[in-house]
């Protein structure tokens, strides 16, 4: 129900192409009048159908209706389906994302947003929300900023949100029917027209404690329509309440009546009618809702989509003299976005609450705080998890002490639409230290398209530990790091050869996330596919030296971790005479062989191989003046997979990367000797 109360701020204009008779035309017209509830199960028939241009006709509306009804667990399920059509309107990518953010799918939701921006590079908005995909992992494993609870007695399998507190108890907002013959039905929900109902705590001021049965309000604070959310004076002599009437409707240019939403107040004498009066600003052009009041009750916040706003609904700010109110003033881009800012709560006239579906957040409407010092508003700080999800949060009250209160939410484990939860022990902001973060993406080689699920090994060398991180759909990992260190990153993935690199984190502490200068590229294995490398020989010698044996560690490494067989090949340059090239290669080649069998590797597979200057990779051939340089890349040592074949894999020596698991913090003893090796030598010249 509160999607109705947001959405109508901003009158939605949703056009669809539909040319086609009968069910289909049917649900146009109760979309037309924003009858969505009765929309669906017209659409869910034709959408069965055989018809297969009926059905990718009614498929992308069908999506749409679901999420005009807030019901985004089956507007995912159909705009998936929307996107499959030939031709699908490619807006149906971005509300794909919304849907797959606003049920924590934030992978998912990432690349529905890459999507459509790949056919809209230009929309700054989707990037923005593919980025908030992203970055909301780092605040998924944060501890709880409250302790919440379903309050049970004031919820229905009905939309109940907006409390505000009421003498003793709360008032809150609900479109639960009074019985099952009720004829007063709204056609956006098929639900009842929102009233204002009323229940107390058992402990006085305990939110979290059993609650009394709500019971209506009295004394016409009811009206046929839409009533609530409200708010109350300090003395609780006066009140203000968002409310929608009949026979003030704007009417665009089909000449279709849209509720506007309308503030109106009157004081409240006990016992007697309450006689109402319309806020000065109301206006039958847009909308004006969601009151809060300051302490002296002289200054009112409200949500408005009137023109000269940042986008979508506003937040103004209006002070009374008597009985006259100053022209609103917005409160300005600090508070305000291109979305939607409502649901606003003042409390002790410092300390602003309000929901905003634009800013950085879980999806949906977060509920955010901000501070007023000298006469400006802080920047707002998102209230976390579990006050917020990544369903609607919204219509918070918060007790004097900034600690308690109750706030309303659509997440699934609720009883109905929107539920009201009790909080306590609220906190603004985590108090632990700023922890600087490092960051990377892992892709194939080959495609350059993302890897799943590789496991990255970031090795501190100060500390001589390893962290674990592991790549989500997109490819990318995140991991705690430290500044002023210098950090090995080494990225695998089974059937994939490794990649690695060595980076140094500055000692800024302005830097929150470093990234790694380069892409991790693992190459899948492949027949052929030859790795090359540059190993040091004395001149005239094959016996392995120290440093080779690090690069063919990193061999060994790959033989236990993959299924494959292999040749290593030595390779020399085109001086000295073709035989002593050919005995010098192939000495080196055994030698090299011999060692990585030393390491536990079967001697069936891998074999050697000397080619001696057979095989240039130049034009530097016998009787060619080359450089140095240009020798030297003939000078070399290859690996290449000769076979990839499961039954010659040795168990015992099988490297498991299901063994490492995210955020797990090693030591680099448990891993190969020289797991590392290869990444933190440059490579040189050879002999």
């Amino acid at each position: 129900m509160k999607n109705f109360i947001i959405l109508i701020i901003v009158i939605l204009t949703v056009t669809f192409h539909l040319q086609s008779d009968g069910q289909i035309r049917k649900a146009e017209r109760h979309v037309k009048y924003y009858h969505f509830s009765k929309a669906i199960p017209v659409l869910l028939k034709t959408a069965d159908s055989d018809n297969e241009n009926m059905k990718n006709k009614a498929i992308p509306l069908l999506a749409h209706c679901y999420r005009l009804t807030n019901n985004m667990p089956e507007a995912r399920v159909w705009y998936e389906q929307a996107v499959q059509i030939e031709g699908a309107d490619p807006i149906c990518y971005y509300y794909l994302g919304q849907a797959y953010r606003s049920l924590g799918m934030y992978d998912e939701a990432a690349g529905a947003f890459s999507t459509f921006n790949a056919i809209y590079p230009d929309s700054l908005d989707v990037k923005k929300f593919n980025n908030y995909s992203v970055e909301i992992k780092d605040w998924l494993n944060l501890p709880p900023m409250a302790e919440i609870n379903n309050v049970q007695m004031l919820n229905s399998r009905y939309s109940d949100f907006g409390p505000v507190f009421y003498k003793k108890g709360i008032v809150f907002t609900s479109d639960r029917k009074k019985n099952s013959t009720e004829e007063s039905v709204y056609g956006w929900t098929n639900f009842g027209y929102l009233n204002m109902m009323f229940a107390q705590p058992e402990y006085a001021g305990n939110w979290l404690s059993p609650m009394t049965p709500p019971e209506e309000m009295k004394n016409n604070f009811n009206q046929k329509y839409h009533d609530g959310p409200a708010v109350f004076s300090n003395d609780f002599k006066r009140v203000y309440i968002t409310r929608t009437v009949d026979r003030e409707l704007k009417r665009d240019n089909d000449n279709i009546r849209t509720s506007l939403l309308k503030i109106y107040y009157a004081d409240i004498d006990e016992g007697k009618k309450l006689r109402y009066k319309s806020f000065p600003f109301n206006n039958k052009n847009y909308s004006v809702g969601h009151p809060t009041l300051s302490a002296d009750n002289n200054r009112i916040i409200f949500s408005s989509d009137m023109p000269g706003g940042f986008g979508g609904s506003d937040l103004y700010i209006s002070t009374r003299n008597g009985d006259t109110w100053s022209k609103p003033v917005n409160l300005g881009a600090c508070i305000n976005t291109k979305g939607n800012e409502v649901f606003p709560c003042w409390v002790a006239d410092t300390i602003l609450f309000f929901s905003s579906e634009e800013r950085m957040g879980y999806g949906g409407l977060d509920i955010y705080c901000t501070r007023m010092k000298d006469s400006q508003w802080s920047e707002p700080i998102n209230l976390k998890a579990p006050i917020n999800s990544s369903f609607d949060d919204f219509g918070i009250a918060v007790s004097a002490n900034l600690t308690d209160g109750l706030f309303s939410s659509n997440r699934p484990e609720g009883k109905g639409s929107d539920d009201i939860y009790a909080f306590r022990n609220l906190l603004f902001e985590h108090k632990k230290p700023f922890i600087p973060m490092v960051s990377g993406y892992v892709k194939d080689q080959q495609t350059l398209l993302p890897i799943q699920q590789a496991t990255v090994f970031l090795f501190d060398q100060a500390k001589n530990e390893v962290r674990i991180a592991k790549t989500d759909s997109t490819g990318y990992f995140k991991a705690p790091a430290q500044y002023n260190r210098i950090y090995v990153a080494k990225a695998m993935k089974e059937n994939y050869l490794y990649d690695c690199q060595t980076f140094r984190i500055e000692n800024d502490s302005t830097l929150t996330c470093f990234k790694l200068p380069k892409d991790l590229l693992l190459s899948k294995l492949q027949i052929n596919q030859i790795t090359r490398l540059n190993i040091y020989y004395d001149l005239d010698k094959w016996d392995i030296k120290d440093e080779a044996k690090i690069l063919l560690d990193s061999l060994v490494t790959i033989m236990k971790s993959h299924p494959i067989t292999a040749e290593l090949s030595s390779h020399t340059d085109s001086r000295a005479s073709v035989e002593y090239n050919n005995v010098l290669s192939e000495k080196r080649a055994k030698s090299a062989v011999d060692y990585i069998i030393s390491q536990g590797i079967g001697a069936s597979r891998i074999t050697s191989k000397g080619y001696g200057e057979s095989k240039l990779v130049n034009h530097c051939a016998d009787g060619v003046v080359c450089s140095e340089a240009e020798h030297a890349v003939n000078r070399r040592t290859e690996f290449r997979i000769t076979s990839i074949d499961p039954q010659s894999f040795e168990p015992q020596y099988k490297f498991d990367l299901k063994l490492f698991q995210e955020d797990d913090v090693i030591n680099p003893a448990m891993l190969e000797i020289n797991f590392f090796g290869r990444c933190m030598i440059k490579p040189g010249s050879t002999n």
